[in-house]
């Protein structure tokens, strides 16, 4: 299931209403496909609205008084800066659809959804986080519309989750839907943790949480098992949980209070054969079950270029003598996931993207990217790739090759191994 688009609109200030901040995400395995980390932020618009801006556009807000209850909006150590906030389509054609989520949004603010569909109902999932919103980036790039954010480019899990509505609510009243030219917002949360022995941490992995549109295979579908895998060595890994599980996995032995930790989740079929891969992501804490946050299940993964570790080798600086660097993926044969067919709501095109070779795809070029940056390489289907890459100098002539490699798993993001190589030789 991939990332719809979503647009957000923010106030910075409590109190002001009147200068808002209008951000667009686009996401998706296409958008995503050449897009160098880090390159540029999210395009956003400041401006003050006019009396022919107050038209209400049809839109669901998340307002933090809605889930923070006895949680501590502050600066004080301990207490929430910041949240990043989610909507799941539940009416959408085909099963339930996972927005792009919001950037990370400061505790005092409120972040609105604007491309949603009157009459859909909706569910909101906030994660909260002990760092300020400028400390954290989103997965991929600030424009990636990721779940999971990065502090200081390692994966950094949230303190606090919430649901909204709550998981125990069953009135009507409670439900989430989108009215035509309404600003619904959101209420009813629910936090998703709960208390155990004050000295324990545990955490909780629902396999069936990253499902989205896909089905077990006694409900019509593919999905035969899960397997849990810990990134932590320490942890034991849980393979063969059924599909749909009988219960959550819980990780209640050997975790310790205040790491992040990070899950492998893998789907297959009953023949035991690989078909979708997850991450789940989850900050322990003392005497509190923690829920593991999942992104939705991919049948695709990505490449990863970082050349910093090559150009330290090479003895060379980012600067005059290395500017830029480009990269020339070939692609198996056959056709290359991404057009979004099994990716509900991820076909956005974006420039660069690889669109320049209509019906071919026999290679993705990227670049220039600056040289510092990383670039991603996504929706690509499972296997072993090589990427031919020329670093470049201000001038734009090659001063050093490189062959960067990896293997790339289903919904999985593989940093590729760079080697040095020799020019051919000028003729």
């Amino acid at each position: 299931m991939g990332r719809a688009r979503a647009a957000f609109e923010t106030w910075f200030g409590a109190g002001d209403r009147r200068a808002p901040r209008r951000c667009l995400a686009l996401t998706g395995p296409r958008a995503l496909a050449l897009a160098a980390l880090a390159l540029a932020p999210a395009a956003c618009e400041d401006g003050t609205r006019t009396d022919s801006d107050e038209t209400i556009q049809t839109s669901l807000t998340i307002d933090p008084l809605a889930f923070l209850g006895d949680v501590r909006c502050s600066n004080e150590p301990g207490a929430i800066r910041s949240y990043v906030a989610t909507l799941t389509d539940e009416s959408a054609t085909g099963g339930p659809v996972t927005l792009a989520s919001s950037p990370p949004i400061p505790c005092s603010s409120r972040v609105s959804f604007t491309f949603v569909v009157a009459g859909h109902e909706y569910t909101a999932r906030i994660d909260g986080y002990e760092q300020f919103a400028e400390e954290l980036t989103p997965v991929g790039d600030e424009t990636s519309g990721s779940r999971h954010m990065l502090l200081d480019g390692a994966p950094v899990a949230p303190r606090w989750t919430w649901a909204c509505p709550g998981p125990d609510a069953t009135d009507a009243a409670d439900k989430l839907v989108a009215a035509t030219g309404v600003n619904v917002v959101v209420q009813g949360c629910a936090p998703l943790t709960g208390p155990t022995d004050p000295a324990s941490a545990a955490i909780v992995i629902d396999p069936a949480s990253a499902l989205g549109a896909l089905r077990c295979d006694g409900d019509g579908g593919a999905i035969a098992s899960f397997d849990v895998v810990p990134q932590d060595g320490a942890l034991a890994p849980v393979l063969g949980v059924g599909c749909p599980p009988s219960q959550p996995v819980v990780y209640d032995l050997g975790i310790d209070p205040g790491r992040a930790y990070s899950f492998r989740l893998e789907a297959k079929d009953a023949a035991g054969d690989l078909l979708f891969g997850s991450s789940c992501f989850a900050a322990a804490s003392k005497g509190v079950t923690v829920t593991a946050t999942c992104d939705p299940l991919s049948s695709t993964g990505a490449l990863e270029l970082d050349l910093g570790a090559l150009l330290a080798a090479e003895d060379l600086a980012c600067g005059a003598g290395a500017s830029t660097y480009t990269a020339t993926l070939p692609l198996p044969q056959g056709d290359q996931p991404g057009s979004g067919d099994d990716q509900p709501g991820s076909g956005d095109d974006q420039p660069g993207s690889g669109d320049d070779q209509p019906g071919t795809n026999e290679e993705l070029r990227v670049g220039p990217v600056p040289c510092g940056n990383r670039a991603l390489l996504s929706a690509l289907a499972p296997g072993a790739y090589e990427a031919s890459v020329q670093v470049l100098d201000a001038r734009g002539a090659s001063v050093l090759s490189a062959a960067c490699s990896g293997e790339v798993r289903p919904g999985a993001t593989t940093r590729a191994a760079c080697v040095r190589v020799e020019s051919p030789a000028q003729p």
